[in-house]
């Protein structure tokens, strides 16, 4: 997600340009993920402000039963991305950038990429599930509760609750 940014930083404070967003975006793991939105750039005294609003689809796993899903991630940010070369002269900006801002390259490309990846983190869900009710996986056989129930969970029980089996049916004598 590169945009040329040397004829807007041309510009004065205060100039804008607004770019549809189609493509795909390389994920963590390699693999592409639809993206789609509006990317609006506004020149700013240090650099060009980023208002960003992005839907991706990425591939997810259920939480619970593992099934594979598409989980929908609506990102919305506005971060400045400051210039590193002064377009006029070629020099390096003496504006002493952090580690942490997003820069504009010496050659005025401006790559949303990292500021997308961690929005994008920011914003999935931590346990996405295939549907709000979902039973998940035995937790003995694995069989997916989704299905039908599993015949090894009937009459199992932990062995640290043993103890208290043994005094159940001691009061149940007792009766």
């Amino acid at each position: 997600m590169l945009f040329n940014v040397a004829g807007l930083i041309q510009e004065g404070i205060g100039a804008t340009r607004q770019h549809q967003v189609e493509g795909l975006l390389v994920g963590d793991d390699g693999e592409p993920e639809p993206v789609s939105g509006v990317v609006e750039l506004l020149r700013t005294k240090a650099g060009v402000l980023v208002r960003a609003h992005l839907s991706l689809k990425e591939p997810e796993a259920c939480s619970r039963c593992l099934k594979p899903l598409q989980e929908t991630i609506d990102i919305e940010f506005e971060e400045e991305f400051q210039t590193i070369v002064d377009l006029q002269s070629g020099k390096p900006v003496e504006d002493g950038n952090d580690e942490d801002d997003f820069l504009i390259d010496e050659n005025h490309l401006l790559d949303l990429t990292e500021a997308v990846r961690q929005y994008r983190e920011a914003s999935a869900e931590m346990q996405p599930l295939c549907r709000p009710d979902c039973k998940g996986l035995c937790p003995r056989c694995g069989q997916d509760l989704n299905l039908g129930e599993c015949g090894c969970s009937a009459g199992l029980v932990d062995d640290r609750w043993a103890a208290l089996r043994g005094l159940r049916s001691e009061t149940e004598e007792r009766e």
